[in-house]
């Protein structure tokens, strides 16, 4: 009797830490302990992880969905008189309304995005790619999109 190739190479899958959950390929982190902008991002950078971008409305539900009642950080700001980016430098495409006069996006407990001043206390979502863990421990960094 041969031996069965899935009991020699078992399969690859993706593999979030413990505490996060993924979704297409990324994973994320809703915090429960709150900071302002700056501070949510460096917690993000301190995982190796930036503040949520979202790429597309599938991932805007998720994140609605998952997030609690609080409001939380997005890895979305503007400098005064600047167009919207995310933290990668990225310039925001418009694929949702930011309600507010602020420079710091975050989710609102309304199923939207709202800006306020970047030094009000908020908890965040922090995410990175996924890794895919492959038979004997190997992982591969997954693609954030």
């Amino acid at each position: 009797m041969e031996p069965r190739l899935s009991a020699l190479c078992p399969p690859a899958g993706p593999a979030c830490p413990d505490g996060w959950m993924g979704y297409r390929g990324k994973c994320y982190y809703f915090s429960e302990a709150e900071g302002n902008w700056n501070n949510s991002q460096s917690q993000c950078s301190a995982l190796s992880a930036s503040l949520a971008g979202i790429d597309s409305e599938q991932e805007m539900t998720f994140l609605l969905r998952h997030k609690d009642a609080h409001d939380h950080w997005i890895g979305l700001r503007r400098e005064q008189g600047q167009p919207w980016k995310w933290t990668n430098g990225t310039e925001f495409n418009h694929l949702f309304q930011i309600r507010g006069g602020g420079d710091c996006a975050y989710l609102n407990d309304e199923k939207g995005v709202s800006s306020s001043r970047c030094y009000m206390g908020r908890r965040w979502i922090c995410t990175k790619p996924e890794v895919y863990v492959m038979g004997k421990g190997t992982a591969l960094e997954g693609s954030s999109k």
